[in-house]
């Protein structure tokens, strides 16, 4: 089955949950790590980490030799309701962005179908949204209801502390090392949303081994 599927639906190498610095979500960490949970509902900001969580648990349940796909929703040709059809068969689905195709009545009913298939033959279930099930904009009440039969958790936005612990994490993966006066000066300079500066890490990891330089305050001062 997978074979049929997208490469982009595989999860990718760099999330786990080995690097992942879980601040106050040590309880939903714990909650995915256990695997005892068939649904979990995971809503938070942009940049509160789901996305990450997903694809670690994905990546976690592949390593093992078990059939786990993360996938990102979108209302896009390329990403049909019908894509749903047969991965009840999965031992583990991750559903991201489900806030991009709330409120769309053909989404809506396959994901209804999909969650009873998928329940019905034990498979395990994790979403995740940028808002509650309740205030998520969603027209099927029956859908709404399940949403809310699993774990709910909220995640938390890291403090600014966990975020330098994130850079210097990154960054170190990436072959070189982050200081905690460049990794504050980043923090202070550019925008805190953990997308943004994982965004910005990237780049300034480009730039540097384009242009042979290590990455310092006055570097990054150049560069931004």
């Amino acid at each position: 089955m997978k074979n049929q599927l997208p490469f982009s639906f595989q999860a990718p190498e760099n999330a786990a949950f080995e690097n992942y610095i879980a601040g106050e979500n040590q309880q939903l960490l714990h909650s995915l790590e256990n695997e005892k949970e068939q649904l979990v509902f995971i809503w938070g900001e942009n940049g509160s980490g789901k996305t990450h969580l997903l694809q670690a648990i994905a990546g976690h349940y592949q390593n093992k030799g078990l059939n786990a796909l993360y996938i990102p929703l979108q209302l896009d040709d390329d990403y049909p309701p019908e894509l749903l059809d047969g991965l009840e068969m999965m031992d583990l689905v991750c559903l991201d962005d489900l806030h991009n195709v709330s409120g769309d009545h053909q989404w809506e009913e396959a994901l209804f179908h999909f969650f009873n298939r998928i329940r019905d033959n034990s498979g395990r279930l994790i979403l995740a949204a940028n808002n509650s099930a309740i205030n998520l904009g969603i027209h099927l009440p029956d859908l709404k209801s399940r949403l809310t039969w699993g774990l709910t958790y909220q995640a938390k936005v890291l403090n600014d502390h966990d975020k330098i612990d994130v850079l210097k994490l990154r960054a170190h993966q990436k072959g070189f090392e982050m200081t905690d006066d460049i990794a504050n000066y980043l923090l202070k300079r550019a925008t805190r949303n953990m997308t943004d500066l994982m965004t910005l890490l990237e780049k300034l990891d480009y730039e540097s081994l384009a242009e042979q330089r290590k990455v310092t305050i006055p570097f990054i001062k150049q560069y931004l």
